[in-house]
């Protein structure tokens, strides 16, 4: 099983998880409709009144007390395996293409250099050019990473931590910016392959190099080599003379000086114009990606977020007390019945039908009766009256209803506040029943058969 972040540690994640954590409950409410959360809120409103901060809150207490954030590190890890995948792969092909550029001691020049980087050089413009608006945000390297993340990550919500990850870059102007960056690491991994293969291979063979021609002069091939030499020999690779270069343009033999000065040419070339421009654009999509994602922002006016600023700045948090209250107001307020007092045991409603009474008859009167829990107050009252849980509590629950959303996030804060929490399921077709039965397994809540084996369950001298 994955970690599951400590409530704590909520603040100490990381900018971009907690803005990834929110995306993903917003699209979700958005395909789904809108999760029970008044819990949540109840968290958020604590923080300072921020509207950001306060929806963050709220889909950190969410993602924590859900089943999201396991889907999040999942999707996350799936992504890296990916990423490291594609890369290994780029190393390997750039070990292939070097020996393949090298043949069996025959090197062509051009041919060497066209294949080692002529690919390159097209895909680094088109990279350029992609920064120019209007042009597709996608490339075939990105779609082989969301596809391979897409095949080692499955399951319920895979699909929704990609899409909120992709929309939160998208939104941050940042996504061009990851493609580079997985581009440019495949580039890379496939340049350092390439070089030290070069390296081996001309080290431990002997190879000729020369350039073949019909149609061009002998002076664009030194043209050529003085060019491409030029920012290499900056770096203390060696280039071929004008001599050696024609020379290099015919049948003889050259001399071993000159094959190697032609070795280490190859080599600078490769690392100037292949590998080090690589380095620089992935050095600066990493550094604009840090900026963007320090520059990642909520914009409370999507949907989703828009229906959350009343809830989580309510307009009448600023007005602060107009008068004091009446005293006799205080007497209304709810309080646990007396024999609540010591903590023992508790029984709890959820939404019974009208014709299933309520209290039980024969309730000893060492058990709590919380009452009925029906609506959005009565969950209220009974959180107050939760402050101080019983060390048992039992849900009574009317199994001719489907069982929700709602009472599984129910279910759960229970669980969280209570030590020991069972379950009691009245009437309802087996069907309903066993649909109570999943949605306590899921909830990790024992269901028990009667209220009197929960009485005898309690009494036992083992749980005193």
């Amino acid at each position: 099983m994955w970690n599951r972040p400590a409530a704590a540690d909520a603040r100490a994640a990381s900018p971009l998880l907690q803005h990834w954590q929110a995306e993903a409950i917003r699209l979700r409410e958005a395909h789904w409709g809108p999760l029970e959360d008044r819990a949540a809120c109840q968290a958020a409103l604590r923080r300072p009144p921020d509207l950001q901060e306060r929806i963050l809150a709220r889909a950190a207490w969410l993602v924590e007390h859900g089943e999201l954030h396991d889907r999040l590190v999942q999707w996350a890890v799936g992504a890296r395996w990916a990423l490291a995948a594609l890369w290994l792969c780029a190393c390997l092909a750039g070990i292939g293409t070097a020996a393949a550029v090298l043949g069996q001691g025959q090197v062509n020049l051009a041919l060497a250099l066209l294949g080692l980087l002529g690919l390159h050089a097209l895909t680094f413009l088109i990279w350029l050019a992609g920064w120019l608006p209007g042009l597709p945000d996608s490339t075939a390297l990105s779609r082989l990473w969301l596809w391979l993340t897409r095949r080692l990550v499955r399951g319920p919500d895979a699909a929704l931590a990609a899409q909120a990850f992709l929309s939160l870059l998208g939104r941050a102007r940042a996504w061009k910016t990851a493609i580079g960056l997985i581009s440019h690491g495949a580039w890379t991994a496939a340049f350092l392959g390439a070089v030290p293969t070069l390296i081996v291979l001309l080290s431990t063979r002997r190879y000729t190099f020369h350039w073949e021609t019909t149609l061009l002069s002998p002076e664009a091939f030194v043209g050529a080599t003085r060019a491409l030499g030029h920012l290499p020999g900056l770096l203390g690779f060696p280039a071929p003379d004008d001599v050696q270069i024609a020379a290099s343009l015919g049948a003889q033999p050259l001399a071993a000086g000159v094959q190697a000065d032609w070795s280490l040419w190859l080599i600078g070339c490769i690392v100037v114009w292949g590998l080090l421009p690589r380095l620089l654009a992935l050095s600066a999509c990493i550094l604009l990606l840090r900026r963007r994602r320090a520059r990642l922002a909520v914009d409370p006016s999507l949907p989703g977020w828009l229906d959350l600023r009343e809830r989580l700045l309510p307009t009448h948090a600023s007005l602060g007390i107009d008068r004091p209250a009446p005293a006799a107001a205080t007497a209304a307020s709810p309080a646990a019945p007396a024999a609540a007092e010591d903590g023992r045991a508790a029984v709890l409603a959820y939404e019974l039908g009208p014709d299933l009474a309520w209290p039980p008859a024969g309730l000893p009167a060492g058990v709590a009766d919380l009452g009925r829990c029906d609506s959005r107050e009565d969950r209220a009252r009974i959180r107050a009256l939760l402050r101080a849980p019983p060390a048992h509590l039992l849900f009574v629950c009317d199994a001719r209803l489907t069982p929700d959303r709602g009472a599984a996030a129910w279910l759960d804060e229970l669980r969280r506040s209570c030590p020991d929490l069972r379950a009691l399921c009245l009437g309802g077709t087996p069907q309903r029943v066993q649909a109570w039965q999943d949605t306590l397994t899921q909830q990790s809540v024992p269901r028990i058969p009667s209220l009197n084996g929960w009485l005898e369950y309690i009494g036992s001298p083992r749980h005193d």
